[in-house]
């Protein structure tokens, strides 16, 4: 195959030789992985679930499998955003 990185033996599923590709590749261009995922994202519109793999529109906050939060990190931020707003003095 051209253009893939596959540095795995063939007995790996395909995602999980599309994680090392992911992986061999943001190294190979000194980028974060988290980076690359989200470039990803925006150029697919799509986003892997981090708890249940299944893959769900990039704009979904929650997993359409398993409606846990899609962007873990962000939804933290947003709660404690929302939480020292009502904590406001008047």
């Amino acid at each position: 195959m051209a253009g893939t990185f596959i540095i795995a033996d063939h007995s790996m599923s395909h995602d999980m030789a599309a994680k090392a590709d992911d992986f061999v590749l943001a190294t190979m261009m000194r980028i974060d992985p988290e980076r690359l995922a989200a470039l990803k994202r925006s150029m697919t519109g799509k986003t892997r679930c981090p708890h249940c793999d299944e893959l769900n529109p990039a704009e979904n906050r929650y997993c359409l499998k398993c409606g846990r939060a899609l962007y873990p990190d962000q939804e933290a931020k947003r709660r404690e955003t929302s939480e020292g707003d009502s904590e406001a003095p008047p």
